[in-house]
């Protein structure tokens, strides 16, 4: 490995902790009930979403979402999204037996007790637009590359630790989730299909939370 290339893998891993930064900084607003402010952080969030599109598209990242309109392409996604159930249920076991109900991560978005319209824009559209293009395309894809092991270990702890774990199995569910998603970006080289197996896991999550919250008075 030559000293340009170390350079420019070192600068495409500050891009992918830049591009990470921009995205937290709607969510120190998460508690927000101004419906004015609501609407500023969703067209700010959606603003961020589009704009890591662009630049995954114009660093060879992405080949556009026109990658979806097969059959097959669904079944790899469906495949990507059992990956992370799997992982998921597993480390949920784990909790369990540690007695941990919550991560950090989850029970920081439930007790903010987000406006919907904002909840769904974080974590359903923008989350997982950038964090694919941080950890997958970005680590894996150009600090490293899409076959590396080392590539794919080091953006799964990564993914794990930036949602914050607060007990082994909460590391297993979210470093699992990314190693989940890493396996599948290097097996399909597809962006693509670890975005929307993302957007499907937190959109399941979401809704099971808003349902919870939904029927929490009726619930004794």
């Amino acid at each position: 490995m030559n000293k340009e290339s170390i350079i420019k893998r070192f600068l495409y891993f500050l891009l992918a902790f830049l591009i990470f930064y921009i995205e937290q900084i709607p969510t120190i607003y998460l508690g927000v009930k101004d419906t004015r402010l609501v609407c500023l952080l969703v067209f700010v969030s959606l603003l961020i979403s589009a704009g890591a599109l662009f630049l995954g598209k114009r660093l060879g990242l992405f080949e556009g979402f026109k990658t979806l309109s097969s059959l097959k392409a669904w079944g790899m996604i469906g495949l990507t999204y059992l990956g992370i159930y799997i992982v998921t249920r597993i480390g949920s076991m784990v909790m369990m037996m540690e007695g941990v109900s919550n991560s950090t991560n989850q029970a920081a978005i439930e007790n903010a007790h987000m406006n919907p319209f904002l909840l769904i824009t974080l974590t359903v559209i923008m989350a997982p637009i950038v964090e694919e293009l941080v950890f997958r395309g970005l680590l894996m894809g150009r600090v490293f590359n899409s076959d590396s092991i080392v590539g794919l270990i080091v953006s799964s702890l990564l993914f794990g630790l930036v949602h914050m774990p607060n007990s082994i199995g909460v590391w297993i569910v979210y470093a699992g989730m990314g190693f989940a998603l890493g396996i599948a970006y290097r097996k399909f080289q597809k962006l693509e299909y670890c975005i929307m197996a993302h957007i499907v896991n937190n959109s399941i999550a979401v809704s099971a939370m808003l349902l919870l919250q939904l029927l929490a008075p009726y619930i004794k």
